[in-house]
């Protein structure tokens, strides 16, 4: 038998025995799906037959509403009660549950002011006011019809169309448009659940008990060890999520759900379709599994793992709720985002409306997804520092608030590590979105200056000095020589056709909002010197230091221990998602890929004034072109492509840039700049 089968057969008896992992497992979809859907239906059934229970109270008031009050009594459903003036105070003491003031007749009409009062945070008023507007409008049919009678006009003469809505969905696919918008959460959140306590315990959990080192002393290759516990991890994944799927669908489909047939619903998914569904749940139970064992590995304790999976588990709720919401579309790019794409791949087979090749493409994305993760999780497990925990000052990091770590290291870095200046990111995104929005809704543009250099280069500069971190290392302040500054221009003004390019393409999957966009029309536009100069100190000048001092400052030099590419892509990541608004995504993709090029323009050359001058070139180019009034219409139009010749020139000017700063730097070596390590001292101003 091979050994990571016995590995497996190992991990998963052991599984098994947590009580945990079984109620999770089994117990929840088996037992607590049906009874969870029951008692809240039938608790829905009984709040409103209890609400009906009784006729609702209700008052009119004002000239005239002798025939509202006939109408009124007409109604079972309403018992109508004497109040005094005071309407508000009345419905506050639940006298009653809804008023309706009639007003006086307005002169030469004959029509009436009609205000219904109510109390829409309470279910008796609500219910109330909704009885009292149908006889209302009962009483408004009868005077315009006698009203016609008067004039001697037919009925219809009041109905000019008569519009009747009649919907072709039959009531199978309305069921699996209702299911679909709830169900494929559930299965994404369940599948969840099943590989994340498991993947804990098989990690972490190992670890407190300190069965793991014994484990890793067995002859048994690394590799057969993470097979075996990603395979018992993902299989009680899939079990799981099987077993939470045919629950569901046999509470729906049996007909126990007194809701379905008062809707006129019909729940009804063909076999191939839930063949599909469960097919694809095994990739997305990888996924899962091989996540969640890799991050659960480095950590050492269940406790510690649970905070460490918790945000990841939330994290991925958010795509996973994309389809409930109207408008977005199952298109390739929602295909390919990772959980989303499952997600509306249940939803569209649940409603029978399933397009082959964007199924196709959702079960290969999400499969090499799982593979990356499985790759992530084997690497997690073959390293050292990851299972035991690295010994000097990594092993000695100082528990508490933020503050509390930084004042606890200082002296002892020459540099922050790249969990401390990450969560100086967090700080500071988090300061720049409570204080930054405020300062630029009050003070406009004002306002965004003052964000910028108080949320920003202040709290750079505060971290450094208050975390005792040495200042040249950690913000890159190497002074570049000509050439390099040369070629790092060569490389901006050859990225910058290129990340246009690559906005104008994401536009044909993210239309850009008008408003948006007229917006930050207005903002890049000067019509004058004096307002050119502004913008470019507004713009330009300030972002060019206060970003690069966060993000090519405290952040890459928190990241030097990491791997190059790992540096460069986070911190361009980090640096896009930055820039995301409240409007749209747009922004991201071109501004994560310009700061990647600076990122790595700046790694390269240890000199963060080579981000600057590229930052404040790239910022500065934007808002002289967007002056010049031969250019305006040009940029003013998303969907209008650059001209293409830009494309290869810029090729060949990004490249040439490029091709030069490696052959006057030589590549930073990984882990030189670690805290506490003591590198050779750089030139510096």
């Amino acid at each position: 038998m091979s050994t990571w089968r016995v590995v497996f057969r190992k991990e998963l008896r052991e599984t098994l025995r947590d009580r945990r992992t079984l109620l999770v497992m089994i117990v929840v979809p088996v037992m607590l799906y049906p009874v969870l859907l029951i008692t809240m239906e039938q608790l829905l059934i009984f709040g409103m037959r209890n609400l009906e229970a009784e006729a609702s109270p209700v008052a009119v008031v004002g000239e005239g509403a002798a025939g509202l009050e006939e109408v009124v009594d007409r109604f079972e459903t309403l018992r109508r009660v004497s109040i005094g003036t005071d309407l508000e105070g009345a419905i506050r003491s639940d006298s009653v549950t809804a008023v309706v003031s009639v007003g006086p007749a307005i002169e030469g009409a004959g029509s009436r002011a009609v205000v219904v009062l109510f109390d829409a945070a309470a279910d008796r008023s609500i219910r109330g006011q909704s009885e009292l507007a149908r006889a209302v409008a009962e009483w408004e049919d009868s005077l315009l019809a006698r009203r016609l009678d008067e004039e001697g006009l037919p009925r219809s003469f009041a109905v000019p169309v008569s519009v009747a809505d009649s919907s072709i969905a039959r009531p199978d696919e309305l069921g699996g448009y209702t299911l679909g918008r709830i169900l494929p959460l559930l299965l994404v959140i369940m599948t969840l659940l099943g590989a994340f306590y498991p993947a804990i315990d098989l990690a972490a959990g190992e670890k407190e008990r300190g069965t793991l080192e014994t484990l890793l002393t067995a002859p048994v290759p690394g590799r057969d060890l993470v097979i075996g516990k990603f395979v018992t991890v993902a299989l009680i994944g899939v079990v799981a999520a099987g077993l939470n799927l045919a629950s569901m669908l046999l509470t729906v489909q049996t007909g126990v759900l007194q809701a379905t047939a008062i809707l006129g619903l019909e729940v009804s998914i063909s076999a191939l379709a839930v063949l599909v569904i469960f097919l694809a749940l095994i990739p997305l139970a990888v996924l899962f599994g091989a996540l969640f064992l890799g991050i659960a590995v480095g950590a050492s304790s269940f406790k510690e793992a649970q905070n460490a999976l918790t945000p990841v588990y939330m994290l991925v709720i958010i795509p996973a709720m994309l389809p409930i919401f109207p408008g977005i579309e199952f298109g390739p790019l929602m295909a390919i985002l990772p959980v989303a794409g499952v997600s509306f791949l249940f939803r569209d087979l649940m409603t029978g409306g399933t397009d082959v090749g964007l199924g196709a493409l959702v079960l290969v994305t999400t499969s090499l997804y799982a593979l990356a993760a499985l790759a992530f999780a084997a690497r997690a497990f073959g390293n050292e520092r990851t299972l035991f925990g690295g010994g000097g000052e990594a092993s000695e990091a100082p528990s508490g608030s933020f503050m509390e770590r930084i004042r606890a290291r200082r002296g002892h870095a020459q540099v922050p590590s790249p969990g401390v200046a990450v969560l100086f990111i967090v700080f500071v995104a988090v300061a720049f979105f409570w204080g930054g929005i405020p300062l630029q809704i009050f003070f406009r543009e004002r306002g965004l200056l003052a964000a910028e250099w108080l949320l920003l280069f202040a709290p750079a500069l505060a971290f450094v000095v208050l975390g005792g971190f040495d200042p040249v290392r950690t913000l890159s302040l190497k002074r570049p020589t000509g050439p390099q500054a040369a070629a790092s221009i060569l490389v901006i003004f050859g990225a910058m056709p290129l990340v246009w390019v690559i906005g104008w393409l994401q536009t044909f999957v993210l239309p850009v909002p008008w408003e948006l966009l007229e917006g930050l029309e207005e903002l890049v536009t000067a019509e004058t010197l004096t307002r050119l100069a502004w913008l470019l100190l507004l713009l330009a000048v300030t972002p060019a230091i206060c970003e690069e001092v966060v993000f090519r400052g405290v952040l890459l030099g928190g990241m030097r221990t990491l791997e190059p590419w790992r540096i460069i892509v986070l911190n361009g990541v980090i640096f896009g998602a930055f820039h995301l608004s409240f409007e749209t995504v747009i922004r991201f993709l071109p501004t994560a890929a310009l700061g990647m090029v600076i990122t790595w323009s700046v790694w390269r050359t240890g000199s963060i004034w080579i981000g600057a001058l590229m930052h404040l070139l790239n910022n500065g180019t934007i808002v002289v072109l967007a002056s010049i009034p031969a250019l305006q219409e040009l940029f003013s139009d998303p969907d209008r492509p650059p001209p293409l010749w830009l494309v290869p020139v810029a090729l060949v000017i990004f490249a040439a840039g490029v091709r030069l700063l490696q052959n006057m730097t030589e590549p930073p070596i990984a882990g030189l700049e670690a805290p506490g390590s003591i590198p050779p001292s750089p030139e510096t101003l």
